[in-house]
C-alpha cells in the first residue's frame, strides 16, 4: 500500500506509513509473548548492523538536542538569536522539525526490516513476500501504462504538475518510480527463473509434463511473464537514464550470480533470461523513444556542480553533520554560479553525499556500513546455502540497483521505495541462514 499516496512522500502518507508499521510492531510483539517463543532470527544473528544503525539514530537524536553544550550547536542559531534579540535554543541541526520526521521515518523503515526479517524466516511467508511484491509492482505498472498512454494526466486523484510527458504511476518523480519498478522487474525475473529451473524435467512423459503444467507451474510463468513485459515498459516509459541503467545492472548480476543448488542444465536459466531479452525488445519497440532522447542530451555539468558544492558543504560539517533532513537549508549557503539561481535545491541528488552532509561523516559511514552488512550477509548466505539461494540473491541484486540509482538520483528517500526495500532485504537475510540454525 505503500506506493498508493504519492510513494508516501506526503505528510499525511508517511505518517499513516509510520502508524500502520507501529500498530504491526505492536501486533507482533504482544503475540510473539503471548506464545512465549524464541525469535526466529536472533538479534546477535544481524548485531552488526544493528549497531551501526542505533549509532546513527543516536547520533541523529543528540543533533536535535536543544541547548547543547560544548560548542556543538551550529553557528546559524547564534544569527537567529541576533535576529530575534533573545536567546534561542542551539542545537546541531538547523532544521529541528525535519531531523525528528526524518528519524521516525528511519525507524519506520527499521520496523520493516525487523517484522520482515522475523516473518520471513518461514520459506513460505518469504515466498509469498515475494509473490505480493511482483503483484504490487505489476498492479502499479499496468495503472501507470494505462493513464499514460490514455493521457489521462493524472495521479490518483490529482492532476500532474510535474513529469506531465512521462509515467511515473502513483509517484510524483518518474526516478523514484523507475527504481520501484526496477525491484519488481527484478524479483519478477528471479520467480520466473526459479519456476524454469523448477520445471518437470524432459524425462517425463508428454502426459505428466501436461497435468504438470495445467497444476500450476505454466500459469505461473505465464503470470510472471506478464508481469515482467508490464514492469519493463513501465520503466523504459519512465525515461529514467539512471533507473534503466541502475535496473539493467541489476538484472545482469541477477544473471551471473549463483542462485540456486540445482544441478540442472543450463537451459533452466537460459530460457527465462531469453524470455526477459525479448520483453527487453518489445519494451523498447514501444517505449523507448524519450528515453533515447533524453539519453541523447545527457549533460552532467549541472550535476557534479551540486556535488563539488555539496563536497565543501561536507568539510565544513565534517563530523557533526548540519542535522538530519538540514539539506535544503544548508546547500543553499555553497550554491555559486553554475547552478541555477532560480531553481531551489531540496536534494543532492546523491543520497551518499546528502546524508554524510546532514549526520557527519561518521555518522553517516556507520549508516553505510548497516546497510553493507545486511548484503554481506546475502553474499554469505548465497555461498554457504544449498537450498532457496534465490531469496539472497534477489537482496543482493536489488541492493545493487538501489545503490548505483543513490549515486545520482534519490530514490532511497522517497518512503514507499525504502520500505520495500527493507522488506525485501528482511526476507533476504531471514533466508541467508541455515535451516538448521535459528
Amino acid at each position: 500500500m505503500a506506493p498508493l499516496p504519492l510513494g508516501s512522500n506526503r505528510p499525511l502518507g508517511w505518517s499513516l506509513l509510520a502508524l500502520a508499521t507501529g500498530l504491526l510492531l505492536a501486533a507482533w510483539a504482544m503475540h510473539h509473548l503471548w506464545k512465549g517463543d524464541g525469535l526466529q532470527i536472533g538479534v546477535e544473528r544481524v548485531r552488526g548492523p544493528l549497531v551501526l544503525f542505533a549509532t546513527a539514530c543516536t547520533w541523529a537524536l543528540i543533533q536535535f538536542i536543544p541547548w547543547i553544550p560544548f560548542g556543538l550547536a551550529h553557528p546559524a542559531w547564534q544569527e537567529v538569536s541576533i535576529f530575534f534579540g533573545e536567546d534561542v535554543p542551539g542545537r546541531i541541526t538547523v532544521n529541528p522539525d525535519w531531523s525528528v520526521t526524518s528519524l521516525m521515518r528511519w525507524l519506520t523503515y527499521a520496523s520493516v526490516f525487523w517484522l520482515a526479517l522475523q516473518l520471513g524466516r518461514n520459506r513460505e511467508n518469504a515466498s509469498l513476500g515475494l509473490k505480493l511484491v511482483v503483484l504490487g509492482g505489476a498492479v502499479y505498472a499496468l495503472y501507470g501504462l494505462l493513464t499514460h498512454l490514455t493521457g489521462s494526466g493524472s495521479i490518483l486523484i490529482y492532476d500532474k504538475w510535474a513529469y506531465q510527458n512521462v509515467m511515473t504511476s502513483t509517484f510524483v518523480n518518474r526516478n523514484s518510480y523507475a527504481t520501484y519498478a526496477g525491484i519488481g522487474l527484478i524479483i519478477s525475473v528471479l520467480l520466473l527463473m526459479r519456476s524454469f529451473r523448477n520445471a518437470p524435467s524432459g524425462r517425463l512423459m508428454l502426459r505428466e509434463r501436461v497435468s504438470a503444467s495445467l497444476s500450476g507451474s505454466l500459469l505461473e510463468q505465464l503470470a510472471l511473464s506478464i508481469s515482467v513485459f508490464l514492469l519493463i515498459s513501465a520503466l523504459f516509459l519512465t525515461a529514467s537514464r539512471a533507473g534503466v541503467l541502475s535496473s539493467m545492472a541489476g538484472l545482469l548480476v541477477l544473471a551471473i550470480l549463483p542462485n540456486s543448488g540445482s544441478k540442472k542444465s543450463p537451459r533452466h536459466r537460459i530460457i527465462p533470461i531469453t524470455s526477459v531479452f525479448v520483453a527487453l525488445i518489445g519494451a523498447y519497440v514501444l517505449s523507448s523513444d524519450y528515453l533515447l532522447e533524453r539519453l541523447s542530451g545527457l549533460s552532467l555539468e549541472t550535476r557534479l556542480a551540486t556535488y563539488v558544492q555539496t563536497v565543501d558543504a561536507i568539510r565544513d560539517h565534517f563530523l557533526w553533520g548540519s542535522g538530519l533532513g538540514s539539506f535544503a537549508q544548508i546547500f543553499p549557503l555553497y550554491r555559486e554560479s553554475e547552478i541555477s539561481q532560480t531553481t531551489f535545491w531540496t536534494k543532492a541528488h546523491n543520497t551518499y553525499l546528502e546524508v554524510a552532509l546532514e549526520l557527519g561523516v561518521i555518522a553517516a559511514l556507520a549508516l553505510y556500513g548497516a546497510i553493507a552488512g545486511l548484503v554481506w550477509r546475502c553474499w554469505r548466505g548465497l555461498r554457504t546455502r544449498t537450498h532457496d539461494r534465490h531469496f539472497a540473491a534477489g537482496g543482493i541484486a536489488i541492493s545493487v540497483l538501489v545503490g548505483l540509482h543513490s549515486l545520482v538520483d534519490f530514490s532511497l528517500q522517497i518512503p514507499a521505495v525504502t520500505v520495500t526495500y527493507m522488506y525485501l532485504m528482511g526476507i533476504a537475510v531471514a533466508q541467508s541462514y541455515s535451516r538448521k540454525t535459528s
